[in-house]
Formats: structure tokens, C-alpha cells, sequence
């Protein structure tokens, strides 16, 4: 073996090695290297004709070693013939530009890539944000972007329960009267942050959810064992419905936590009140006021429909990962909409894309339940990158789901308004048909106007037709509000807010206004519906488990086969269990009459099984918590489960409640988040071709990492129409936002 021609391949190797395992060299690092391993080569070549055992510094212990050992006489060095030197020389030229093509291709790519993206997709230039994609941050951890798993099998499921009031010591409280110190509300900001005065004064200020004024009530240490009492009675005098009390009551300070005892009132002297299974609402406060949650910053820019400003939610490598994990996703983005016949509309033209289930997106929906005080992050939907490019759009639409009517009986005040209008045009069409035949009879000029206005005369602004959802609406609410004024009606009802609404949006000319107003508000209470006390159940039985924990039995805790959730094949899975306690002919005689059993009976493999029978007959619901309760397991363990029904219940669905707009990057123009019937204006002016709704209420900038989050519901749990909104058209560049979306359900 020759000492010089080893060295030269053991130099080669390394090199290749290097080659590999690295960013390939620039043409200045091509050139010192292999000036280094010439005069490496010269430096061996010389040590070895020397007789010097160091071959090379950089030698393994091994290699100096070996080289310690006799050797034999090297040989003289080969000399080449001019040709092989020239082909020699030109070998390293080459190598020196290929290495220079090797640097140089990603950047001639990303180039590439950045002129498509402007001229093609209207991506603002960023040459180093495209070049920083050739190597991903490494801010998150090996694996986070992976598959996470059964979700049951983790605390994504894990709720926190309720905190409800316990009863009073009757002995202590019997006879005991709360003492209200003024029928008028005060607003919050009397309360937030004077603890010590009221202290001092003995008072106490109680709100509704989501309420920013409330009433002030006498309140000592002494008072401290009837709290039930004093809450009790501060909830009827703000307005709460007294037939859902029994159901639970529940204190939250102003930071949403529960207060449970006398001492937790008594640090704030302020207190929000929630019935039953209320989810709570951030108040507002007023337009501007901040408030730290989370170490999120969170402004109010809009107090009807509730809107707040976020900041500090998540940061800029989490905005990239969500791009880079979203954009090989998005597809035209769907619309839950029973227009949308294929699931796609005119009204939507922006992309959307579904993040998978992963360490990444569980750990958004965690912090997502943190920060809107949700009993579990499950409540929240899967994340979708939403991604408008110029000219695209979402019109304004609100985000519950107005499909699923899971009663069948939503529209019941609005057939009843059409029966009414239709009624009423037939009352007017009579009376001028009857003006006319007299007339005739009299040999009189045919004028009806003595009997019938002319602004209640087919075509005018007053006469009865529900499909004119502009002139004849807007004209019978102005009546309608000029009477309420007269007899004070929304002040006698507590309903100054909706009044307010009304007027605004006669003023402003709204359209459809009436539906909203009717879908809304619905029809009186009416008998509790099978669908609600099953809605019901499933919540009340979820808590259960979490509450007992390892005391409930394994096959019903979140991972067991048993346990309750608001999918269709737990319905299923119900409907079996009855059939497998009852025949056909026991039901018939449990129920009365065999029209439900033998319905059962063919519709047991149904979806929505028990929804369906449940919604019409209310027994079905009964029988199929006593058949789960049933397999929970002996007397003793299925004694936990043991439900109450409530005599009264809001009625609940699965539907939205909250959603946060996450901002992910810069727009150069557009783009806005616009609510329409809010009063708040941030920015004016707005011109956006084919959505003429942005130039309308208020319309929030889509900041980079900040994010907008407002409520659909309002704090009683009702659909709130005032959250109409719309994502306007970027008019220059490209919008993604990361949409988070809360349900009411898990």
C-alpha cells in the first residue's frame, strides 16, 4: 500500500462523507478545500520519503498506531502524462461548478416559486420566508405533528364539572329575606376592582352571564350561610327564567371561576350568575376595556354582537406550522347549509383544509377551552387553515348550524307569522272588494280609501307580505315600535336591548329582520321535548363519570365501549339495549299500545334513532337511560347513575358557540372580518367587489397573530342572530386564518 494514495482516498472518503451529510459547499469552500487537501497530500508525501511516523493530525489513535509499525520502501511517485494532468485540472473545474449549481438550484427554485406565487396567487414578496421553508424551525419537538390516537384514551376528554350551589341550613336561613338596595342596575365597572368599598359597605353586586350590569344587594359575614337564598333571589330580580333553578345555580367571579363558598364572594363582592348547564360568557364590560386571560390580551371591540380582540395566543412558528401542515389540504371550502345541495356554495368561495388529530392541535384545543372557560377541550371542533385569496369570499352567515333541526318544530313562529300575513291580506282584500261593490251598487267612483288607508292597499308599504323582507317589514316595525313607546313595552318586559335592535336596523334599512326576530325569540315554552331531556342526560351522566373517576366502572369511563357521547352509534347502541330487556309485546304493554314498539323495532339500526322516537313520544328517552343504567353494573354501582328528570329545561343541541379567528399572516389590502349589525366601527370606507356587506357595522383588520373571538349564542344559551358575520375578499394578497370553533358538545 502506497502512504500517498491511501491519504488521497481516506481524504476522498471524508469529503464524500461531508458531501453527504451537509449543505453542499460554496464554490470559495470548494476551493480552500482542495487547496488544503493538496497541500495535505504534499505534507504526507514528504513525512512519508522523511521517515516521520505522524501522518496526519487529524488521524485517529489507531491510524498513528498502525502507522508505527515498519513499512515498506514507498514507491517512487507516478508521473502522468500531460493529457492526464490537463483532464485532471478540468475534473476539478467541473466539480468546483457543479458544486456551484448544487448552492445555487434552491435559490433559482424558491425564486421561481416566489414570482408564481405574486403573479399567479397574489402572495406578497418574501424572499426569506421562502427561503427559510428550504429548513423548517425545529421550535417543536419530534413527533408533535404526528397521529395522536384515541382521543378517548387521553385528557382531551376530560371535563370540569359543574360547581353548584348547595342548599341552605333551612334552620339558618328559614324566615332569612335578601335585602335589595336599589331596583336600578348599575353597571359593572361600579363593582370591578372596589371590593374594598363594598366590603366596607356591605354590598355585593350580582350579574347574569355574559351581563355588564346588574343589581346590588345588602350582604354581610352574617348573611354568609344563605348564599342559595341570596342568589336565588338576585337571579329572579335580574330576569332568570325561576322554572330552571332547580336544575343548579352556579357563581363565577369576573375572571370565570366558580365561587363556592361565602369567603370566594367575598374576595371580589361580584359575582355572574348561571343556571343549569349555562357555559359562560366574557362580558364586555364596555368598547375598549382590556383584560389579561391566559397571558392572552383580550380588548373588547364590540359589546352587540360580542367581539373581542386577541393577542398573544400563539406566536409565529406556530402560524407557519400551520400553513406549512394545512396548504397541501385545502379544498374548496363546504357550507352546512341546506341550500348547499352538494355541500358547496356561491356564497363561499374561500379553501379550507382539516388539520389531522395530533399533539400540535390538541394542545390549540386545551388552550382553547382555557381561554373561553369550556368545561373540556373536547368541546372544541376539529382546526381548520381557511385561506381566501383576491377576490375570494365568505358572505355574511352566522355559524350555528340552522340545518339540523333536531325538534322539527323551529319554524313555528315564523308559519305562524305567514298564516297571520296572509291572514290579514285577506281581510284587507275583502274589505276593498266590499267597498267596491257598493259603490258599484251606488253608481259611486270606485275609492276605497275611505275604508282601507292607502298605505294598507296592495302595493303599499303596510299591506300584509311576509316575502317582502324589506318595505312591508321595515314599515310594520316602525308601527310597531311607535306603539311600544306608547305603553313602554320593551321596558316592562326587561327587553330595552331588543327594542334597541329593532330600531337600529329600521333605521338602517335591514333586511329580514322579522325572521330574525322570530327565529330567535321562538314560540312560548312549550312541554319539555324528548330530545332535550336526552341532550341533557348525556351531559349530567358525562359529568357523573368525571366526578366519580375510578370509583365508575371502566366500561363506561371515556375510553370503555359504554360510554355516552352524542354520536348517532351510541344511539344505536341504546336502541339495541332496549330490545335486548323488552319483546315487541312487552314494550306494547309498558307503553300503552304497540305503535312505538313495532316502530323500535324497524327503525333500530336508524341514525338518530332515538331522537327521532324521542322527539314524539318521550318514553322512548326514559327507556333508554334505564337500559344503559341497567349495564353500568350491580345495584349499588348503577345507584351512582340514578337521574332526575327535570320537571323544566332550556332546551339544548349540539350546536356553535364560540369561534376564534386565529390571523396567520400580514394582507396588503382586504381581507376584513365584517359583523354587520355591530355599532362599532374600526375602519370605514370599505368598497369590496360583490360583498357589499363589508362596507356595513363593524369591520376588524386581519392583524398578523391576532386573532378575533365572539360568541353566537348569547349568556342565556340562545342562538344569538346579531352574530352574523362574513370574511370580506382580500383585495390585494393572500388571508389564512386558522378557524377555532366551540360546540356545546363532546
Amino acid at each position: 500500500m502506497y502512504p500517498t494514495r491511501s491519504l488521497v482516498i481516506m481524504h476522498l472518503h471524508r469529503r464524500k462523507v461531508q458531501y453527504l451529510s451537509r449543505v453542499p459547499m460554496s464554490a470559495v469552500e470548494e476551493k480552500a478545500a482542495a487547496r488544503k487537501a493538496k497541500e495535505a497530500s504534499h505534507a504526507a508525501a514528504s513525512s512519508g520519503q522523511d521517515g516521520n511516523d505522524e501522518v496526519d493530525s487529524t488521524s485517529t489513535d489507531e491510524t498513528r498506531s498502525a502507522n508505527k509499525t515498519p513499512q515498506p520502501e514507498p514507491e517512487a511517485p507516478l508521473k502522468l502524462s500531460q493529457k492526464l494532468l490537463a483532464r485532471n485540472e478540468l475534473s476539478k473545474k467541473v466539480q468546483t461548478n457543479f458544486s456551484l449549481r448544487m448552492v445555487l438550484l434552491p435559490i433559482f427554485a424558491a425564486l421561481a416559486m416566489a414570482v408564481y406565487k405574486v403573479k399567479v396567487e397574489g402572495v406578497r414578496l418574501n424572499p426569506r420566508a421562502l427561503l427559510s421553508a428550504v429548513n423548517p424551525s425545529s421550535y417543536f419537538a419530534p413527533g408533535v405533528f404526528d397521529p395522536a390516537g384515541n382521543k378517548y384514551a387521553s385528557d382531551v376528554v376530560s371535563i370540569t364539572t359543574r360547581k353548584l350551589l348547595p342548599l341552605d341550613d333551612a334552620a339558618s336561613c328559614d324566615g332569612w329575606t335578601p335585602r335589595l338596595i336599589s331596583h336600578e342596575r348599575a353597571h359593572v365597572d361600579t363593582a370591578l376592582l372596589h371590593a374594598d368599598t363594598l366590603r366596607e359597605e356591605n354590598k355585593v353586586m350580582f350579574l347574569l352571564n355574559g351581563q355588564d350590569t346588574g343589581l346590588i344587594y345588602h350582604w354581610s359575614p352574617l348573611d354568609s350561610t344563605c348564599l342559595h337564598a341570596l342568589t336565588t333571589a338576585a337571579a329572579t330580580s335580574l330576569g332568570a327564567d325561576p322554572d330552571f333553578f332547580p336544575n343548579g345555580l352556579r357563581l363565577y367571579n369576573s375572571m370565570g371561576h366558580p365561587i363556592t363558598t361565602a369567603a370566594d364572594l367575598n374576595i371580589e363582592r361580584l359575582a355572574y350568575i348561571l343556571t343549569d348547564f349555562q357555559i359562560w360568557v366574557w362580558p364586555g364590560v364596555r368598547v375598549g376595556y382590556v383584560r389579561r386571560v391566559d397571558n392572552v390580551t383580550m380588548t373588547t371591540i364590540s359589546l352587540s354582537p360580542l367581539v373581542f380582540d386577541c393577542h398573544g395566543f400563539f406566536n409565529l412558528d406556530e402560524a407557519n406550522a400551520i400553513i406549512q401542515h394545512g396548504s397541501d389540504k385545502l379544498k374548496r371550502s363546504p357550507v352546512d347549509s341546506p341550500d348547499a345541495v352538494d355541500g358547496y356554495h356561491a356564497d363561499r368561495t374561500s379553501h379550507t383544509a382539516f388539520l389531522d388529530d395530533s399533539q400540535f392541535t390538541r394542545d390549540f384545543r386545551r388552550r382553547s377551552a382555557s381561554l373561553a372557560r369550556l368545561p373540556s377541550p373536547s368541546f372544541v371542533e376539529r382546526m381548520q387553515l381557511v385561506r381566501y385569496e383576491a377576490g375570494q369570499f365568505f358572505r355574511k352567515h352566522e355559524d350555528y348550524f340552522e340545518s339540523k333541526d333536531f325538534l322539527g318544530k323551529k319554524d313555528d313562529a315564523i308559519r305562524e307569522y305567514h298564516t297571520w300575513a296572509a291572514w290579514a291580506a285577506s281581510q284587507i282584500d275583502a274589505l276593498m272588494e266590499d267597498q267596491r261593490r257598493r259603490e258599484a251598487d251606488d253608481d259611486h267612483v270606485d275609492d276605497t280609501s275611505g275604508i282601507v288607508p292607502d298605505a294598507f292597499q296592495p302595493g303599499g308599504d303596510l299591506y300584509p307580505n311576509p316575502q317582502d323582507t324589506v318595505t312591508w317589514q321595515l314599515g310594520w316595525l316602525n308601527v310597531f315600535l311607535d306603539e311600544c313607546a306608547l305603553n313602554n313595552f320593551f321596558e316592562d318586559k326587561a327587553d330595552v336591548e331588543w327594542g334597541k335592535w329593532i330600531a337600529d336596523n329600521t333605521e338602517n334599512r335591514a333586511f329580514g329582520v322579522v325572521e330574525s326576530l322570530l327565529e330567535s325569540r321562538g314560540p312560548p315554552k312549550a312541554p319539555v321535548s324528548g330530545v332535550t331531556h336526552y341532550f341533557r342526560w348525556i351531559r349530567w351522566v358525562k359529568e357523573r363519570i368525571q366526578d366519580l373517576g375510578d370509583v365508575a366502572p371502566a366500561h363506561v369511563r371515556p375510553d370503555g365501549p359504554d360510554y355516552p357521547t352524542f354520536r348517532t352509534t351510541f344511539q344505536t347502541k341504546l336502541a339495541g339495549y332496549i330490545l335486548e330487556d323488552y319483546s315487541v309485546d312487552e314494550l306494547t304493554e309498558l307503553w300503552g299500545g304497540s305503535e312505538w314498539a313495532e316502530w323500535l323495532a324497524k327503525h333500530e339500526s336508524d341514525t338518530d334513532v332515538i331522537l327521532d322516537g324521542a322527539r314524539q313520544f318521550v318514553p322512548l328517552f326514559h327507556a333508554a337511560v334505564a337500559a344503559w343504567t341497567r349495564r353500568v353494573g350491580p345495584d349499588d354501582v348503577a345507584a351512582l347513575f340514578a337521574y332526575t328528570v327535570p320537571t323544566h329545561v332550556q332546551h339544548f343541541e349540539p350546536n356553535r358557540y364560540v369561534t376564534l379567528f386565529l390571523y396567520l399572516n400580514d394582507v396588503d389590502e382586504g381581507g376584513e372580518t365584517v359583523f354587520p349589525y355591530s355599532k362599532e366601527r374600526l375602519v370605514t370606507g370599505i368598497e369590496r367587489q360583490g360583498m357589499d356587506e363589508c362596507s356595513e357595522g363593524l369591520a376588524v383588520p386581519p392583524t398578523k397573530l391576532h386573532m378575533s373571538l365572539f360568541y353566537g349564542q348569547t349568556g342565556d344559551n340562545k342562538l344569538d342572530p346579531k352574530s352574523l358575520h362574513g370574511g370580506c375578499p382580500p383585495a390585494k394578497g393572500v388571508k389564512c386564518t386558522y378557524s377555532v370553533k366551540w360546540l356545546i358538545h363532546h
